[in-house]
């Protein structure tokens, strides 16, 4: 499995096909949308990366960026009755207006090469924090109409790389201490995944660079990610998609919690979720 470095299979069965297809509560054409965008955005700042790409190619490309803002800012502010979806939808908007102050300064600009590999940098957090943005929409969706199925504890750890969000995100490299007992959950493993990838990155966030995910089934199912330490390294690793730690992801991540009936403390260098036990 491309998630686990020692290439074992999981000793549970996978999620059911009708987890697999569906991504998320919203029609997937509209996500597909808003991905073109993102990627739109990745683009920009890779082409003002690349010094031979001509300052002329770029601007002919400026309409075609305005109009993936365009896409980002109708995701970010549709209306909602979700206090959380509202702080992303905010936050995105803001980022928007970020890209489009950008776009505006390229547009003005020549093809100096100080002002240009700014320009860049600021391309490539945008493209991120944008990212990130999207994603917890898109789980802020799927938690709202959870479809629950049976499923190993550890094998969703396991899944969850491929698991985590819309978005591309960036490879983040976890050592994993699975739980034993292993124990069977009732969960959506699309909400349920992305989740693990928010605790890792929170915990990054606070500066831990070296993270381990510790799944454990007493006294109740749940994960914890920390500091990894020297017993950890001989724990198998997974890699998990993981987007940028933005202002809205801790309310984004409490509130998806509460949807799922389990119980999430954010505290940083640790962070951990607490599962709901099967009745």
């Amino acid at each position: 499995m491309a998630s686990e470095s020692n290439g074992q299979k999981p000793d549970s069965a996978a999620p059911n096909s009708g987890v697999v297809h569906r991504v998320s509560a919203r029609a997937p054409s509209a996500w597909g949308a808003v991905r073109d965008a993102l990627a739109a955005v990745h683009n920009v700042a890779a082409l003002l990366r690349n010094e031979g790409v001509p300052h002329r190619t770029i601007l002919d490309l400026l309409p075609e960026l305005r109009s993936s803002g365009g896409e980002l800012r109708a995701a970010f502010e549709r209306p909602v009755t979700d206090a959380a979806a509202t702080e992303v939808g905010v936050y995105g908007s803001g980022l928007v207006a970020q890209l489009d102050a950008l776009l505006d300064a390229v547009a003005a600009s020549g093809d100096a090469s100080t002002e240009r590999a700014a320009q860049a940098a600021q391309a490539g957090t945008l493209a991120t924090d944008l990212e990130a943005c999207a994603d917890l929409l898109a789980l802020l969706d799927r938690a709202g109409a959870p479809v629950t199925t049976e499923v190993s504890l550890n094998l969703i750890a396991r899944e969850a790389g491929r698991m985590s969000g819309t978005a591309r995100g960036r490879e983040m490299i976890v050592q994993f201490q699975e739980a034993s007992p292993d124990c069977v959950i009732s969960t959506d493993p699309y909400v349920l995944a992305p989740v693990l990838s928010l605790l890792s990155a929170c915990t990054h966030a606070a500066g831990v660079h070296a993270v381990v995910l510790r799944a454990h089934s007493l006294p109740k199912p749940g994960f914890v990610t920390e500091a990894a330490q020297m017993a950890d390294a001989a724990l198998p690793t997974l890699a998990l998609a993981v987007t940028s730690w933005v202002s809205p992801s801790a309310s984004a991540a409490r509130r998806v919690a509460e949807q799922i009936g389990a119980t999430i403390d954010l505290a940083g260098k640790r962070c951990s979720i607490q599962l709901a036990t099967r009745d």
